[in-house]
């Protein structure tokens, strides 16, 4: 996974991952991960905040996997029977986005603007209950960063996160 893992970001770096840029719902491509992970995940609560129906150019592959990334960090530092809430809107500015929310264990503000660095671990003291990369949050952001998108991230120690994909409409 690793391997993988740092192939993907060396092609995107380097400029070989071509993207498929399609029209396509934000709100569809997030209710399949919502449903996905209630059906991979039975022990945390999943909702999904639906908005206006939101088309948006881009890889939905790649938004997707994007999405499933916000998700797994979600569950591995989120109790069980705990909330995580999945919720697409369009801001003040006219650009759409999708979000994942947790109540999970949450982040040191001075540790959250390193959280998209590879390799980065917010607190290695902190208990995981599954071991991971270092590289996922990296990957999205590439992939945010080739969309032209940004983050906003929203975090509390000891009351959750909340990280938001912003895309832009055209």
């Amino acid at each position: 996974n690793l391997v993988e893992q740092l192939l993907f970001l060396a092609r995107g770096i380097n400029g070989k991952t071509q993207l498929t840029i399609k029209e396509f719902s934000l709100n569809d491509m997030i209710d399949e991960v919502f449903e996905e992970s209630k059906m991979i995940d039975k022990s945390h609560k999943y909702s999904y905040i639906n908005s206006e129906n939101i088309y948006v150019y881009g890889d939905m592959g790649l938004l997707k996997q994007t999405a499933r990334i916000l998700v797994e960090n979600a569950v591995k530092y989120t109790g069980d029977n705990e909330s995580i809430i999945l919720r697409t809107g369009v801001n003040e500015k006219g650009d759409v986005y999708f979000s994942v929310q947790d109540n999970g264990i949450g982040i040191y503000e001075n540790d959250v603007p390193h959280i998209f660095e590879r390799f980065f671990r917010a607190d290695t003291a902190r208990v995981r209950k599954n071991g991971g990369t270092g590289l996922g949050l990296s990957i999205a952001k590439w992939i945010v960063d080739s969309h032209n998108g940004y983050f906003s991230v929203l975090s509390r120690k000891g009351i959750g996160t909340r990280i938001t994909v912003f895309l832009p409409q055209k």
